[in-house]
């Protein structure tokens, strides 16, 4: 691919904060998934979510968006709390893309009918520039050849590649990936991997939950650990991976690495 893509910000918004949690917890039946959680997360900065199974990573994540709304704490999107009374949750989710790790692509609808379904929907778009957008996304990505097929006749990284040009058609400020290589094979981990670094690249604002430590090491700018529903350590890749200081961290790590 030759091109970057770029983030929604502008350069004189870059060093704002896009997301603010202040103390949020998070519980089910029998379960605190979140424990007094607190961080911020800058614009075009790219912030890894790393920890053991159950550690409320995409408990974390999905709280940012609303999916699960937080037991208690605030959180915040550019400055203003979100879940609170009176908040438009479609307005506001239009600015957040959503990668999951199963796709949620519609097994009736062609490549390109999935892409645009949205914009069209929330009346961002008329269908003509929809479409043109659609189909520059899937140039630079190389499944422009696949706009008129459908999700069974594409490989798991294909579906993969579409469901991220799908968060990407609607403009968003920041796209949040809960674990979005988990369900692939091995050797479709890369393509999806390689769409990731160019948007990081490009200054897309992104939050990423994963176990692809190698890659959290290479692309983030910070990598936060999580372990039984807290934030045990945070810092760049160096200070995480060099001069890890909690305990539970350094186990972590000398299983993984």
């Amino acid at each position: 691919m030759n091109k970057h893509f770029s983030s929604a910000s502008s350069p004189e918004e870059n060093g704002g904060i896009i997301f603010k949690a202040e103390h949020i917890i998070k519980e089910f039946p029998n379960l605190r998934a979140l424990d007094d959680v607190s961080t911020e997360i800058k614009r075009g900065e790219v912030v890894f979510i790393v920890g053991p199974s159950g550690s409320g990573k995409s408990t974390f994540l999905r709280c940012l968006n609303l999916l699960e709304k937080p037991t208690d704490g605030k959180i915040f999107f550019e400055g203003k709390q979100i879940n609170c009374r009176g908040i438009k949750i479609n307005a506001f989710r239009q600015k957040v893309g959503m990668v999951f790790q199963h796709f949620n692509l519609f097994p009736h609808l062609t490549i390109l009918n999935n892409i645009i379904l949205a914009p069209l929907k929330t009346h961002r778009m008329k269908r003509a520039e929809a479409v043109s957008k659609a189909e520059e996304l899937l140039k630079r990505i190389g499944l422009y050849e696949k706009r008129n097929a459908y999700p069974q006749q594409l490989s798991g990284g294909q579906k993969q590649r579409i469901a991220i040009v799908r968060a990407l058609l609607m403009n968003p400020d920041v796209i949040l990936f809960d674990e979005p290589t988990s369900a692939l094979d091995p050797e479709m981990v890369g393509e999806v991997l390689a769409l990731m670094k160019e948007l990081a690249l490009g200054g897309m604002t992104m939050i990423v939950v994963t176990h692809e430590i190698g890659f959290a090491r290479e692309v983030a700018d910070r990598i936060l650990f999580m372990d039984h529903g807290r934030i045990v350590e945070e810092g760049s890749p160096e200070d995480f991976f060099s001069h890890p200081k909690d305990p539970r961290l350094k186990d972590f790590l000398s299983k993984v690495i």
